[in-house]
């Protein structure tokens, strides 16, 4: 699917799909047990260009269970998440500990404090974690620009209605990049290019829920051989629109000068993948573009009645265009800087991607099967300017699992 994708990927997703039929979480325990445990099945498995194949155990630990027979009285309801990862291409172990109090009442009010030491993307703006059944919002997996983090985050969550969420956190971590600007290593083979640890502390709100909207704000401070302030947010709106087969996904995001690479926003898309992945731009090499401040559309639509119906084949036509503009601070007239020992590219005369394609047009076990081509159109005044015509273009596969089927 994505250059050195392990041939496996597949195999072991629809394994996974199988065992528990789109469901997150295995119970371990019995249904009417005073306590609850289950295996995250969600996150068996994981892909990174970084990591290569990962494996995960991750188990959830409640108390009292919901449905146990005999309720008992207790103030709230604790859970508990350790979790312990093996990455095959940096052949190292990650592990954390999470712990959650609800409080009693109507309210949904949480208290959750995470320690771990582990690797994160480097300048993501994802909102959402990594799901094995879901690979086309998994964009990420192509990117090399991993960071190591140790420490641990402190949140309080609250609902005020019934359809938004706030999260009030807490964070504290040491990191150090897993990059430079040759690209990736892992620190236990090559020492001589470690990159210094950095103390990160911040102050973080989010706010989401209804409709698609969530919106993030980041306020930190970063100490290594001196220490800096920064801020940080992010808007997003990711839901269907109006009737009809339309979705529309739009970020705008700004961090302030001088914010930290791991901070920034990656605004790279995942070309020469093969893999259609969704919200990302299918004709933008990985790696290629980073702002401090920018704006993405994704516009959708897919037709939600099938060009034909058979037991095989039911093919649903779609159009998708893309657009992005984004600005570093500092940059030159040409769209460039170079910040922390890295050479930055903004997309600053702006990038447009129309693509189309067909998605359910063979039925394979649990997954339905398409094809999607996209084109890159962009200013020829632009230094990131496709120089070969084959560099415009992308052709990808389109394949969605379809669990509902499962009987």
């Amino acid at each position: 699917m994505v250059p050195h994708m392990s041939k496996y990927w597949l195999i072991i997703l629809l394994l996974v799909s199988y065992l528990y039929a789109g469901a997150q979480s295995i119970r371990l325990s019995k249904y009417d047990a005073p306590n609850a445990l289950y295996l995250d099945a969600d996150r068996l498995y994981d892909f990174n260009m970084y990591e290569r194949s990962r494996l995960n155990l991750s188990m959830i630990w409640v108390s009292p269970n919901q449905t146990a027979a005999q309720q008992r009285t207790v103030f709230g309801q604790w859970m508990l998440w350790p979790y312990v990862g093996y990455g095959f291409g940096d052949h190292a172990w990650k592990y954390g500990l999470g712990t959650q109090l609800r409080l009693p009442g109507r309210r949904d009010v949480r208290m959750l404090l995470w320690v771990y030491n582990d690797v994160e993307r480097a300048a993501t703006r994802r909102l959402d974690d990594y799901t094995t059944l879901t690979p086309s919002l998994n964009s990420g997996i192509v990117t090399s620009r991993y960071s190591g983090v140790r420490g641990g985050t402190f949140d309080f969550i609250f609902s005020p209605s019934r359809d938004w969420s706030v999260t009030l956190g807490v964070l504290q971590t040491w990191e150090d990049y897993r990059f430079d600007s040759t690209g990736f290593f892992y620190p236990s083979a090559e020492p001589l290019r470690v990159q210094p640890l950095r103390a990160f502390s911040e102050l973080r709100a989010r706010l989401g829920g209804k409709a698609g909207v969530t919106l993030l704000l980041v306020g930190g401070r970063v100490a290594d051989t001196s220490a800096r302030y920064y801020a940080r947010a992010l808007a997003q709106y990711n839901a269907d629109f109006g009737t009809g087969g339309l979705h529309l996904y739009a970020q705008l995001g700004f961090a302030t000068e001088g914010t930290p690479y791991s901070r920034m926003f990656d605004l790279s898309g995942t070309a020469f993948s093969t893999y259609f992945f969704k919200n990302s731009f299918l004709t933008v090499r990985p790696n290629t573009f980073t702002a401090n401040i920018f704006t993405h559309i994704c516009l959708n639509y897919t037709a939600p009645l099938p060009l034909w119906k058979l037991s095989w084949s039911e093919p649903h036509p779609f159009l998708q265009l893309n657009a992005l503009w984004g600005h570093l601070f500092g940059q030159d007239g040409e769209g460039r800087i170079c910040w922390e020992g890295l050479p930055l590219q903004s997309p600053y005369r702006g990038l447009l991607e129309p693509a189309t394609g067909f998605k359910g047009l063979v039925h394979w076990g649990l997954t339905d099967i398409g094809f999607g081509v996209a084109y890159q159109l962009c200013s020829n005044k632009a230094s990131y300017f496709p120089q070969r015509l084959e560099d415009n273009l992308a052709f990808t596969l389109v394949a969605d699992f379809i669990l509902d089927n499962i009987k």
